[in-house]
């Protein structure tokens, strides 16, 4: 069986506008997660960004992706159409995609789950996160080792969130001013899978966290496509079985 092939996109983060963040992840936050996602033989890593030439987000990269890690927070604007509606349809035919903290703001979370994707509270003041599992069947919570993950410096965003009902949640955060918010949840769209993961922001450790490492790690592996029957979109087609009394047209 061949390596699940990743690519690690993100905007590039601006060094005069984003100091702090700069601060924890010089080399780009996509160079980070590349670092510890890489340790495991199983996952072939590409890094991708908005500055490389069609947005770092060709056809042949996407061909050439069973899972595509979305970070993004300033620059959503920037990201063509054309190379959107790439990430779309790549979505629907099977690629996975991992919306990581405010990813859901991105061009192409909103033409998968809506307009209102992103539509929430947010607090950054850098208060405790405990991040619980509610689904402890999923795939994605193999091998953690307590029933939460706590992160000591994060950014709140809270309930009511503009998301629409995911397919499953896996995680629910409780941040210390006292909001919560469904910070871990799937859809299925087309043949392909969607991971939103809420914690995240820049100018805090969080992917320094080895328990978000692990679960990056498994949503990586449960997304990555499954091997269905090719589908053909063709329009209007002829029966499988003989129709005994067809209507026919005037």
């Amino acid at each position: 069986m061949g390596k699940i092939r990743v690519t690690i996109w993100s905007e590039g983060l601006d060094a005069q506008l984003e100091p702090k963040a700069i601060a924890w992840y010089p080399e780009d936050i996509n160079h980070y997660l590349a670092g510890f996602l890489g340790e495991d033989g199983d996952l072939e890593i590409r890094e991708s960004s908005l500055s490389q030439p069609e947005n770092g987000l060709s056809q042949d990269i996407l061909d050439n992706t069973d899972v595509l890690v979305w970070w993004s927070h300033l620059y959503d604007d920037q990201v063509s159409e054309r190379a959107a509606e790439r990430v779309t349809r790549a979505v629907l035919g099977g690629m996975g995609l991992l919306l990581l903290h405010a990813s859901m703001g991105s061009k192409p979370a909103k033409r998968l789950l809506g307009e209102n994707s992103d539509v929430g509270k947010y607090r950054e003041v850098g208060e405790m996160e405990r991040m619980w599992v509610v689904n402890r069947s999923h795939p994605i919570v193999c091998g953690m080792e307590k029933e939460y993950v706590e992160i000591p410096v994060s950014e709140m965003y809270g309930e009511p969130y503009g998301m629409p009902t995911p397919d499953d949640i896996v995680f629910i955060s409780w941040y210390e001013g006292g909001e919560v918010l469904r910070s871990g949840v799937s859809w299925h769209k087309g043949a392909g899978k969607i991971f939103f993961l809420a914690p995240g922001h820049e100018e805090f450790p969080v992917y320094y966290n080895k328990e978000i490492q692990k679960v990056l790690k498994n949503t990586v592996r449960w997304l990555k496509p499954v091997k269905g029957p090719e589908i053909t979109f063709q329009g209007e087609v002829g029966s499988l079985e003989v129709i005994k009394n067809p209507v026919k047209k005037c």
